[in-house]
């Protein structure tokens, strides 16, 4: 599989292991290091978004992809990820959100890894 198969394939299972909450696909594809930016700004480490879609503080239901783009310099990579989104963060009302993930990959021991995430909306 080429590297921009696995960047794509690992940005859906990062979307489906939210969702689902498939803490050890989480774990392994997030690097220890992670970071996501939400719209609003707020960071949270990678410990903290798990315990965050663990606890329902961020509730995924659903994710249609509308546009992947992906470019790859060397062993770093971005996805630009559009997916309307079905969710309930933070305590909002669950409703569909336009979600526009930038992220950034970068490649370990032959193996991608997701080590940012920040949040928009499209």
């Amino acid at each position: 599989m080429n590297d921009k198969k696995v960047i794509e394939n690992l940005y859906i299972k990062l979307c489906e292991a939210s969702i689902h909450k498939y803490i050890s696909t989480l774990n392994e594809i997030l690097a220890k290091d992670y970071i996501l930016v939400h719209m609003t700004g707020k960071t949270q480490t990678k410990q903290e978004y798990i315990n965050s879609v663990l606890n329902g503080e961020l509730k995924y239901y659903k994710s249609v992809h509308e546009n992947i783009q992906i470019n790859i310099m060397g062993d770093k990579a971005i996805l630009i990820g559009k997916a309307k989104t079905l969710a309930s963060p933070f305590g909002a009302d669950k409703s569909w959100w336009n979600l526009r993930q930038d992220i950034l990959f970068e490649k370990e021991n032959d193996s991608w890894i997701i080590k940012k995430s920040q949040a928009s909306s499209y």
